[in-house]
C-alpha cells in the first residue's frame, strides 16, 4: 500500500435471514387406548338408550293395542247382543232359476236372530247342495241386511241317459232335467247310459264334443232355437237335427257334422242351404263329412234325389 491511501475500514456482509420452514398440518391422533375407552363409553351410552327407547316404544304399543283389543271386545259384545243387528232383510242376487223361498230354508239364517251370529260359511254350504246352485257367496251389510251372491249352473242342453239331465258350459250333468226348469235346449242323444256309468272319461269326452259343435253353432250365427238334436255318433262323429226355415214348421233336417272342423263345416252348411233356397229346393239330408274331399257336400232332396255339389 502506496503513503498516503486511505486505509480500508472492516466491510459488513449482510446475509438475509433464513426462511423458516413451511408449518404442515399434522392430524391430531388420540392415543390409541384411550380412544378405545371413549368408543367404549360412547357405544355403551348409545347402546343402552336405544334399548332403553325400544322397550318404551314395545310398552307404548302393547298399552295401545290392549286398549283397542278392550275396546274392540266390548264392542264385539255390545254388537252380538244388540236388537239392532237382528236380521231383518236377506238380498239374493243373480238367482234364474232356483226360488228365494227354497234357498232361505235351506241356508238356516233366521230372521230376528242377530247377523253376526249367523253361520254364513254353514249357510253357503246348504245353498251349493241345491242343484242349480253352482257357488254361493254370503257376507254381512250391517245393521240387519245379510246378502247371497249365487252363481247358478249354465244350462246348455239336455242330455238322455236313460232319464234327461242337464248339461252345462263345463261339460257337468248337474241336475235331472224336471218340468219346471223351464229349460228349451237341444237334445244330445247317442251317449247309452251303460256306457257313460262305465266307462266315464270317454262318455265325458264325447260330452265335450257336443259342446265344441254347439259353440261352433252359435259363433256361425245359426240359430240356436233351430237346433233340436245332437246325436253322437258310435264313430265319434256328431250329426245334428235342425229345423229348416225354408222347410216350414215342423220339418227337421238331418246334417252330418263329422268329427272335425265344426266351424268350416258350419259355414259351409250355411252356403248349401242358401244355394238351395235360390232354387226353391231343400234338402232333407245333408253329409258335409267327406275327409278325402272336404269340399264336396252331398245332399238328398225332399224329392229323394241325391245331387253332389261344390258349395
Amino acid at each position: 500500500m502506496s503513503p498516503g491511501e486511505a486505509v480500508p475500514g472492516p466491510q459488513v456482509v449482510r446475509r438475509k435471514p433464513e426462511a423458516a420452514p413451511p408449518l404442515v398440518p399434522v392430524p391430531f391422533v388420540p392415543e390409541k387406548a384411550a380412544a378405545a375407552r371413549r368408543s367404549d363409553r360412547e357405544s355403551g351410552h348409545s347402546s343402552l338408550r336405544t334399548a332403553l327407547g325400544a322397550v318404551l316404544r314395545t310398552l307404548a304399543a302393547a298399552a295401545v293395542s290392549a286398549a283397542l283389543a278392550g275396546g274392540a271386545w266390548q264392542g264385539w259384545k255390545w254388537a252380538t247382543r244388540s236388537n239392532a243387528f237382528a236380521l231383518g232383510a236377506v238380498q239374493f242376487q243373480g238367482l234364474v232359476h232356483a226360488r228365494e223361498d227354497d234357498l232361505l230354508r235351506r241356508s238356516g239364517l233366521v230372521r230376528g236372530e242377530n247377523i253376526f251370529h249367523q253361520d254364513l260359511g254353514a249357510a253357503a254350504r246348504a245353498l251349493e247342495a241345491h242343484p242349480w246352485i253352482k257357488s254361493a257367496r254370503l257376507y254381512r251389510v250391517p245393521p240387519s241386511r245379510i246378502v247371497i251372491e249365487v252363481q247358478e249352473h249354465a244350462a246348455v242342453a239336455q242330455v238322455q241317459l236313460g232319464s234327461l239331465y242337464l248339461l252345462d258350459v263345463d261339460g257337468a250333468l248337474f241336475k235331472k232335467a224336471a218340468p219346471g226348469d223351464g229349460v228349451d235346449l237341444p237334445l244330445v242323444t247317442g251317449l247309452p247310459r251303460e256306457d257313460f256309468l262305465a266307462r266315464k272319461p270317454e262318455a265325458q269326452l264325447r260330452l265335450f264334443t257336443a259342446l265344441q259343435l254347439l259353440d261352433a253353432w252359435r259363433d256361425e250365427g245359426l240359430p240356436p232355437a233351430q237346433l233340436s238334436e245332437v246325436r253322437l255318433d258310435e264313430d265319434s262323429g256328431v250329426t245334428v237335427f235342425a229345423r229348416d226355415e225354408q222347410g216350414g214348421a215342423g220339418r227337421v233336417q238331418e246334417v252330418r257334422v263329422g268329427t272335425q272342423a265344426f266351424a268350416q263345416r258350419l259355414r259351409r252348411l250355411a252356403q248349401v242351404r242358401a244355394a238351395l233356397a235360390r232354387r226353391g229346393e231343400r234338402a232333407a239330408r245333408i253329409d258335409l263329412d267327406n275327409e278325402a274331399r272336404p269340399e264336396w257336400v252331398a245332399a238328398q232332396l225332399d224329392k229323394e234325389s241325391a245331387v253332389h255339389r261344390r258349395p
